[in-house]
């Protein structure tokens, strides 16, 4: 039975790949803010904030005990706060970099040596071009770091895969928070999950385009 952690396990994307693995007969670890809105099933869940260091290398000592390596690894955390640039705090810009960024950084940073070789971690990115918008600029920025990172982290480990995900409009929560509707095209998180095991199935890397 292959094992899978999933970052972010409680937004709209996470929680569809979860199902997708659990409906597959994985062994599903998650990391949430939000536990109880994991889908149930998953063979165990932390509590994820993705600014606590700390807090992040205890789970990568808990789950080292819990599994002999990860086939799947997945960052699908993070947030959104959308304002103009010239008024938006400090404490907002940093709340946004950390979710979508800085957590991607730490929690790979820390898991990477439970991946197994040829093992897949894929991240959730975005079309940063078609974010350059008003009140955008801040998650513009985080996501627009993805891409680079996942090619360095590929470069240093070339016996692993990486993944940026770049699903386009997916009908999630995120719409609430942005400053425009979603798009009538908007797809399934399903659709999303199923192409990120596909992608591991495969055995493929670099960007996976929805």
């Amino acid at each position: 039975m292959p094992d899978a952690l999933i970052w972010g396990a409680s937004g709209g994307i996470g929680q569809a790949i979860v199902r997708q693995l659990k409906n597959d007969d994985w062994r599903v670890f998650t990391a949430s803010r939000d536990i109880e809105s994991i889908p149930e099933g998953v063979y165990d869940s932390y509590r994820f904030d993705a600014t606590n260091y700390e807090a992040i290398r205890e789970i990568a000592v808990d789950l080292a005990h819990q599994t002999s390596g990860l086939d799947l690894w997945v960052y699908a955390a993070g947030g959104l706060q959308s304002d103009l640039l010239r008024k938006m705090s400090p404490n907002a810009w940093s709340a946004v970099l950390d979710s979508n960024l800085t957590g991607a950084f730490l929690t790979i940073s820390q898991t990477l040596h439970l991946i197994k070789e040829g093992g897949q971690a894929a991240f959730i990115g975005a079309y940063v071009d078609h974010l350059i918008l008003p009140k955008m600029g801040a998650y513009a920025v985080a996501k627009a770091g993805l891409e680079p990172m996942v090619k360095v982290l590929q470069k240093e480990n070339r016996k692993m895969n990486f993944t940026l995900v770049k699903p386009g409009a997916v009908a999630t929560n995120f719409w609430k928070n942005v400053p425009f509707r979603m798009p009538a095209d908007a797809k399934s998180p399903d659709i999303v999950a199923q192409a990120i095991v596909a992608q591991y199935e495969n055995r493929r890397r670099g960007i996976l385009a929805l």
